[in-house]
């Protein structure tokens, strides 16, 4: 009996790890991670079938950066800041936003209100920057030109 305990003891503790992995995945309100190269990197969620602003409320705004030539710009940095009024906490927080395959960013959940989108070429001082209104359950298109 004593071998059949030893190897079932680290089997039964795989089990509940993986059983509380999934409980916590399924939890999670996170998206998925991109599938292939050409899918989108933005960490919102694709509002092309969701209905406008994705929580009563608020709007989303889809940053769409191109060079001058109208060839979309991937993995470029994305900065919001508000304008006159104290940026909301969860707007704060400091990870990395970049523009997918598309040149698109989609930022989802945005408060009404006016907003600063700044785009910049890493390593350079090329830089665009434009103010937006958002509007609750709307989507606002931002085009942006670098280059």
């Amino acid at each position: 009996m004593k071998p059949v305990r030893r190897a079932l003891l680290p089997v039964l503790f795989v089990s509940l790890l993986v059983a509380g992995c999934a409980t916590e995945s399924s939890r999670s309100s996170e998206p998925s991670a991109p599938t292939s190269p050409d899918a989108p990197v933005s960490d919102q969620r694709d509002v092309s079938s969701a209905s406008p602003g994705s929580a009563a409320g608020r709007g989303t705004a889809i940053i769409e950066v191109r060079n001058p030539a109208g060839e979309p710009l991937p993995v470029i940095p994305v900065e919001v800041r508000t304008v006159d009024w104290p940026m909301p906490a969860e707007l704060s927080e400091d990870i990395a936003r970049m523009t997918d395959a598309r040149g698109e960013y989609t930022w989802t959940d945005l408060p009404p209100g006016e907003y600063e989108f700044t785009v910049r070429i890493p390593g350079e001082d090329v830089a665009a920057t434009r103010r937006v209104t958002v509007v609750a359950e709307e989507i606002s298109r931002v085009p942006m030109t670098l280059g």
